[in-house]
């Protein structure tokens, strides 16, 4: 989390270049920084995430529950950031060479809105992303709203049908078919249920994938509406279909949390996750497979090559490495013969190169490792007992056993000789299962700080090796 993340660069902002790379291979920023080292395993695949930028317009600010940094649409401000974005790819595999020789299975255009990108500002990114990956094997993703997957001129859509690709997929922010709730969010431009029906078919002809995130526990919305949607969902074709259980809490920042009435119109925390439970259930009746904490993918789908990829692998760190460019982005390296790992926050800035004075980091020891495979293992809704002692040197049980005992206890996993798996309830209390499996670290982090604010207790630096010849 941010709060525990520090500064790429720990002399002062101003007049900073970024970092630089030393004689040795090192990438640091301001000053060699000493041990521990984090050296990348060229073995491992990528994932590769791409925000084009951080613009959305709907006509209430962040739809009224947003919690994405995001900014009002400005297409010289759009075009600027876009240009930014290719130029930094282009500059990064320059620097960093070794890196475009990994095997990359998925590609996610994400962000804000990304179908607001115009069609040769995507078409722009993607080729210089393709001039140093081979994105021919991948699942390439991208997201945005309804309506502008419909444009009847050269758009969004038609630039993913160019990208050099194994599979192509859509995925849309519907949130709801409801046209008084997406009155309320300023979402009824982005398209009703008629628009979402036409993308769906028009993906389908064109051989993509169709996936739409929804949003459950609205205020004062009723469990019969939420069903509804997920029935119709189901009905319209969708590939995949994500379920957001919506969150709302006073000092969150948006403009529905710090509304009173809106925060009393509420489920009950208890009355939520049985509307969950009962969305779920619907979903697998209309022959959905639950794949992740939020995705249910249609088994004819799931049982081929076109499933789902991007979010699956990104639960694996175990496996995957994952590289984001554009503004916000996130990059995660995992060596684990080191045990060693470090996640890299890009800021809102584009200025300097990867990664710099706008920018954070958070480097992982081995007990950080730990709970960065069993929260992410979380998300596909099993931690395998057999991967983490083979990760690990000893079982899930010696490390974790009193949070698995305290979560068996109150129903929220079940633990048997292959895996801790998560109930349907716990699925919906997977934060707090989450929170119970890093208690002890975070209890830790606490004593160390002593008041002082999470950032300062983190004092160790991390060096980062990008070589050619490791191992």
């Amino acid at each position: 989390m941010l709060p525990l993340m520090r500064p790429a660069v720990d002399a002062p902002r101003s007049g900073r270049r970024g970092p630089h790379r030393h004689a040795d291979g090192a990438l640091s920023g301001g000053k060699i920084q000493e041990p521990p080292w984090v050296e990348l395993d060229p073995a491992r695949p990528l994932l590769v995430g791409v925000l084009p930028h951080t613009q959305c317009n709907p006509q209430v600010e962040g739809c009224g529950f947003c919690t994405f940094p995001h900014d009002r649409y400005d297409k010289g401000l759009l075009r600027r950031t876009t240009e930014a974005v290719a130029a930094q790819i282009d500059h990064f595999f320059t620097e960093h060479p070794e890196l475009a020789r990994r095997r990359v299975d998925a590609v996610y255009f994400g962000g804000a809105t990304a179908n607001l990108t115009p069609k040769a500002a995507l078409a722009e990114i993607t080729r210089v992303l393709g001039q140093s990956l081979d994105l021919r094997g991948a699942e390439v993703t991208l997201e945005g709203v309804p309506s502008l997957f419909r444009s009847l001129l050269p758009g969004p859509f038609e630039a993913l049908l160019e990208m050099p690709a194994r599979h192509r997929r859509i995925s849309m922010g519907v949130q709801t078919f409801d046209e008084g709730m997406l009155d309320r969010m300023g979402r009824r431009h982005f398209g009703g249920r008629r628009d979402v029906r036409r993308v769906v078919e028009k993906a389908h002809r064109s051989g993509l994938t169709a996936s739409g995130d929804f949003l459950i526990n609205l205020p004062s919305e009723g469990r019969d509406r939420m069903l509804s949607d997920a029935n119709e969902a189901a009905a319209l074709g969708f590939d995949q279909i994500c379920i957001y259980h919506l969150v709302l809490v006073e000092g969150q920042g948006t403009p529905w949390a710090e509304d009173p009435a809106i925060r009393a119109a509420l489920p009950s925390v208890e009355q939520a996750c049985d509307n969950w439970l009962a969305v779920r259930e619907a979903l697998l009746a209309c022959g959905y497979v639950q794949t992740t904490l939020t995705n249910f993918e249609r088994a004819e789908v799931h049982a081929t090559d076109r499933r789902f990829l991007y979010e699956e692998h990104s639960f694996t760190p175990d496996r995957y490495d994952a590289l984001g460019f554009g503004p916000l982005s996130i990059s995660t390296f995992t060596n684990l013969a080191q045990r060693r790992a470090v996640k890299l926050a890009r800021g809102k800035s584009l200025e300097g190169g990867l990664w710099g004075a706008h920018d954070l980091y958070f480097p992982y020891d081995e007990e950080d490792l730990r709970l960065l495979f069993t929260t992410r293992s979380l998300a596909r809704l099993r931690i395998p007992r057999v991967t983490y002692s083979a990760l690990f040197g000893a079982d899930l049980t010696e490390h974790f056993g009193e949070a698995i005992e305290a979560t068996e206890a109150a129903g929220l996993a079940r633990l048997d000789t292959e895996a801790l798996h998560l109930t349907p309830r716990g699925m919906f209390y997977a934060d707090s299962v989450a929170g119970l499996l890093a208690w002890h670290h975070v209890d830790a982090l606490r004593a160390a700080g002593a008041g002082r604010h999470t950032r300062d207790v983190l004092q160790d630096e991390v060096r980062i090796r990008f070589t050619d010849h490791m191992g």
